[in-house]
């Protein structure tokens, strides 16, 4: 495989770069044994040429230049290490002001970065070094002052990204202060940077030594590679012959010091991501299973299709034998829970596949064609133009600072031979298609809807004609109203353009409702697959029957029941006519003049033991009402008590005691917990920000909290880190680090929008158990009106930011008043199968 020879090539550069350095650094440092002489003392005569007793001959004093040469490493490596440490350093800390706390400090850095990197680099050497003098420190600090701002910019924008993850968020709002989770979780992630800067700044800093002391700008008494070329320079090497062994070794021993860093950095580089590993190629010496040509209707055929992770060691088979056909005009869905296999598929099938992922066998034909027998240039010709791809997380798809006419140009210009002009035409054709109107076309990213956002990514799919369109999870995150309007639109343009789509999704009602044929996925295989009534009616697998029963549809018996909920006592939270706005930017300086409202004029209250659900569209307000609440927003108007307490205008310790009181749990588990962090360290978080600092307590209530949601709490399981969990045992440890400190209460964002139907349930009954053992009060974020009805006392409905309905959750489901919130309710899929089966049951 050539993925395989990628890494094999990075592995020899950083073999061969970890041998020159280390042969120079142990010859460094073993100087003093290895040179057959002292290099200040005259052991030759004057210019005497190599011979046994002095391998390089000796220069215009007669001291031995091998000796030179030995020692001169030792003053070279330490001022470029030294140096680059310092540089980086510097780099660092001041990358980390910058990007995490931004504002004037991030502004005041980054202009003094502007200046020193538009200073002429060479002159700037030489100056600062004539002005401080000849010496080893003078070229440390010149090193240091010339080097740090290119880092610093860099490191920077990592910081930023950074800055932008769940778990600094989720770390803000447990209290932790921002210079602990600097260097509690941002350093950390920031150090597979650090390092490759390091090492090229080292190689810089011994070719800036080295023409520092060749300027005599160095220390003239000690030797490093520098001084020796300086002195051959001024002592007539060059009119005697005697440049070639006294010149021409200091030279390549820096050349080769140089290009050992040089190898390290390039290897280091590909291994933390800044350049990417490609697609593993799907072209192997694999068993052909099958050579029965499917039917001529049949669009794609996938025949005992077996593909697998780590092949050499600890296979992992992630699909195995699936087969399925789907046919001209047909839209096949494909669900099943987390982890299963379903876009191990879909990469399977568009080639895509990352290493060490591979297929071991099997036969994927789309219009008679064996995939598998193409090369990786063959299929890269029809992949975007004959099959088309619309990704799992399209709201990240797109190109923030590119607009998505110029990005939809370019996927027509890739495929097609066509003039610009054309390609504009084209891109009208399709925007109007997937009901864009004209005039966004030259919008960015970010001034779009989730539902604009996900109708672009369909455009950009569609823009070349496919024959083939496989959408993997597109409504995931979007509130029902938007999830409607895809649907429809992919059946639409099904219809339209006789497409054939691979849907898949962990959403069964739209599944049911729209699709010509569903397969159940479940451990890497399809266990049952068929027309959705021969599924529904007729599944021959437990699983499959768990699925059904597990989804729980709006208009049936409420599975919750609690006994009638009192509003007596202090309220755990209150928000009394809260309102925050944005401003979008209209200059360099100036505000945009109309505020955009996220949340206006919201009152609400929560008692405690009491599950409230917020419910509404994308951009209606809900999160924000989550960030406001726990300080990672501060409102403009109005009031937040917690238990009584103010949180505006309190001191960083009086704030984070009142925040102990309460947790938010973080829509995506995958990115609110940091990758490297161990599931001990993670639970135990809370703990530590809040002062527990017994090793025994916190063992105890760590373990104490893992059981309390169902997860072990072995020590082998302590020690493993979040991507070696499920999405659901993820999410459940989120509810783990959240009660770990005893809160009152707990906003619960989006907690169910990435796990699939039999984890959402089981999710569901983690917090009414929490809340029914504990007497924890839940603020329920959701799009899923049905889980809402079911498992909250009351609903508000948000809509631009204001509640606009709120009352018991019956009440607002079977009576409400808004047409905002009829709307709601008539977009929840409730398929006739399902609707039929309850009837009967009544």
């Amino acid at each position: 495989m050539k993925i395989l020879n990628l890494n094999k090539s990075e592995h020899r550069f950083r073999l061969v770069g970890i041998l020159l350095v280390s042969f120079f650094l142990v010859t460094s440092v073993f100087a003093p044994v290895i040179a057959p002489y002292d290099p200040y003392e005259r052991v030759g005569t004057p210019f005497e040429r190599p011979c046994l007793e002095h391998i390089l001959g000796c220069n215009d004093v007669g001291h031995d230049l091998f000796s030179e040469l030995i020692y001169g490493g030792r003053v070279s490596l330490f001022i470029g290490l030294f140096a680059s440490f310092y540089s980086t350093l510097v780099s660092s800390l001041l990358a980390l002001a910058a990007g995490y706390y931004g504002g004037r400090t991030d502004r005041l850095i980054m202009r003094t970065v502007d200046v020193v990197m538009s200073l002429p680099f060479l002159p700037l050497v030489i100056v600062l070094g004539v002005f401080l003098g000849p010496g080893i420190s003078t070229q440390i600090i010149v090193i240091t002052t010339v080097m740090w701002a290119h880092p610093c910019r860099e490191l920077r924008s990592q910081v930023m990204k950074i800055r932008e993850s769940g778990y600094i968020d989720a770390a803000r709002s447990m209290g932790e202060r921002s210079i602990v989770t600097v260097f509690r979780h941002v350093l950390p992630e920031l150090m597979p940077l650090i390092v490759p800067q390091f090492v090229r700044v080292v190689q810089q800093a011994i070719m800036i030594e080295s023409s520092l002391s060749f300027l005599g700008l160095g220390d003239p008494v000690l030797k490093s590679w520098g001084s020796i070329l300086f002195f051959a320079n001024t002592r007539a090497a060059f009119l005697t012959g005697a440049w070639v062994n006294w010149v021409l070794p200091p030279g390549l021993c820096i050349a080769m010091t140089v290009l050992g860093f040089s190898f390290i950095g390039f290897s280091l580089g590909g291994r933390i991501g800044l350049s990417y590993y490609p697609f593993g190629s799907f072209i192997l010496k694999r068993k052909k299973t099958s050579n029965d040509a499917p039917a001529d209707d049949v669009r794609l055929s996938v025949n005992e299709l077996v593909t697998v992770y780590n092949p050499v060691l600890n296979q992992c088979v992630a699909v195995n034998d699936v087969c399925f056909d789907v046919k001209k005009g047909e839209m096949l869905g494909l669900v099943g829970e987390s982890g299963c296999g379903k876009s191990t598929i879909a990469m399977s099938v568009l080639g895509m596949l990352r290493y060490p992922a591979e297929i071991s066998q099997g036969v994927i034909i789309l219009d008679g064609k064996d995939l598998l027998s193409f090369s990786r240039q063959n299929f890269a010709k029809i992949r975007g133009r004959r099959i088309a791809y619309i990704p799992q997380n399209a709201m990240n798809a797109l190109n923030p600072v590119v607009s998505i006419k110029k990005q939809l140009i370019e996927a027509v210009l890739t495929h097609q031979t066509i003039s610009r002009a054309a390609a504009v035409e084209r891109v009208r054709e399709v925007l109007e298609m997937v009901e864009i109107p004209e005039d966004r076309i030259n919008a960015f990213n970010h001034e779009l809807s989730g539902g604009m956002k996900q109708r672009v990514v369909i455009a950009m799919a569609l823009v070349n004609n496919p024959d083939f369109l496989i959408a993997d999870e597109p409504t995931t995150g979007l509130d029902v109203l938007v999830q409607q309007e895809i649907v429809r639109l992919l059946v639409r343009l099904k219809q339209q353009l006789g497409l054939s789509i691979l849907f898949i999704t962990h959403d069964l009602p739209l599944v049911m409702t729209y699709s010509d044929k569903m397969a159940v996925m479940y451990q890497g295989e399809i266990v049952d697959s068929g027309s959705v009534d021969e599924v529904y009616y007729n599944s021959t697998h437990v699983h499959t029957k768990a699925l059904f029963s597990s989804f729980p549809c709006l208009f049936e018996q409420k599975r919750w029941k609690r006994d009638a909920f009192l509003q007596e006592g202090q309220a755990s939270l209150v928000l009394e006519n809260v309102t925050k706005s944005f401003y979008s930017k209209r200059g360099l300086f100036a505000k945009g003049l109309k505020p955009v409202y996220a949340v206006k004029d919201v009152s609400l209250s929560v008692m405690p033991g009491e599950v409230v659900g917020l419910i509404g569209g994308s951009g209606s307000g809900k999160s924000t009402i989550a960030r406001l609440v726990m300080g990672l927003e501060t409102q403009d108007e109005g009031k937040i008590f917690i238990n009584g307490l103010e949180l505006a205008g309190k001191s960083r310790r009086m704030k984070q005691e009142i925040l102990r009181d309460i947790h938010l749990v973080f829509q995506d588990p995958y990115q609110s917990m940091r990758s490297h962090m161990k599931i001990f360290d993670i639970v135990a978080e809370p703990l530590r920000i809040h002062g527990t600092r017994g090793r025994a307590e916190i063992d105890a209530r760590v373990r104490n909290a893992l059981r309390e949601v169902s997860l072990p709490c072995d020590d082998g399981f302590l020690l493993r880190h979040p991507s070696e969990l499920s999405g659901g045992q993820r999410q459940r440890l989120s509810f783990a680090r959240a009660i770990v400190i005893n809160p009152k209460f707990i906003i619960a964002d989006e907690p169910t929008s990435m796990l699939d139907v039999s984890l959402r349930s089981g999710l569901l009954e983690l917090m009414e158990k929490l809340r029914s053992d504990h007497g924890v009060g839940f603020v329920f974020i959701t799009h899923d009106l049905a889980l809402a009805r079911h498992f909250c006392d009351r609903l508000l409905v948000l809509n631009d930011g204001s509640i606009i309905e709120q009352g018991e959750s019956d009440d607002v489901v079977f009576s409400p008043v808004e047409n905002y919130t009829k709307r709601l309710i008539s977009a929840v899929e409730e398929p006739d199968l399902m609707k039929s089966s309850r009837a009967l049951s009544v």
